[in-house]
């Protein structure tokens, strides 16, 4: 299907909410879309699921494309890279919390509780004042890096690097 016929399709959806113009969209777009996510390694129902997910958002926010941009399939596959974006971050970061649970577990069955003292007597005496302050306001008081800039009156990246490199310290003596 031409690019002019996708964006008059498009407009139809957008100005009058025009039912059957959505349906050749649908008709036309779907299974390239599908293809696209089963290309990228995703299973047949999260396939069809993002794929559905496109199509809404396109059924929504018809009206913000803009043909002087960009083609309305670009536009489109825009919005299906995003969604499936999405979707791996929310499914890395759900992995990340499963495997920190699993590696708490193991490692506590291995460690004994006195060398768990022993790690945490020696982090206390390795770190300073304004490190210990950064590692209780983030994760025992858990603001955000962003907060804590502006309590602390610093630049946020400041904030970041000083954390990152409290924690590189502190897993030396976890080891």
């Amino acid at each position: 299907m031409e690019n002019e016929k996708l964006v008059e399709l498009a407009k139809k959806i957008s100005n009058n909410r025009d039912e059957k113009a959505f349906s050749e969209v649908f008709d036309f777009l779907a299974p390239k879309i599908n293809a696209y996510y089963l290309r990228n390694n995703m299973s047949f129902a999260q396939s069809e699921e993002l794929t559905q997910e496109v199509l809404s958002t396109i059924w929504t926010k018809a009206n913000l494309f803009n043909p002087e941009r960009s083609k309305f399939i670009t536009w489109s596959f825009t919005i299906a890279r995003n969604k499936k974006i999405d979707l791996q971050r929310k499914n890395k970061n759900r992995k990340a919390e499963d495997e920190d649970i699993r590696q708490f577990l193991y490692q506590s069955n291995k460690t004994s509780d006195y060398e768990i003292q022993s790690s945490i007597d020696k982090i206390k005496q390795e770190l300073d004042e304004n490190q210990k302050k950064l590692i209780k306001m983030s994760f025992f008081e858990q603001k955000t890096h962003k907060k804590i800039a502006e309590e602390l009156e610093i630049p946020l990246g400041t904030v970041k690097s000083r954390i990152r490199s409290t924690l590189t310290k502190m897993q030396k003596f976890l080891s």
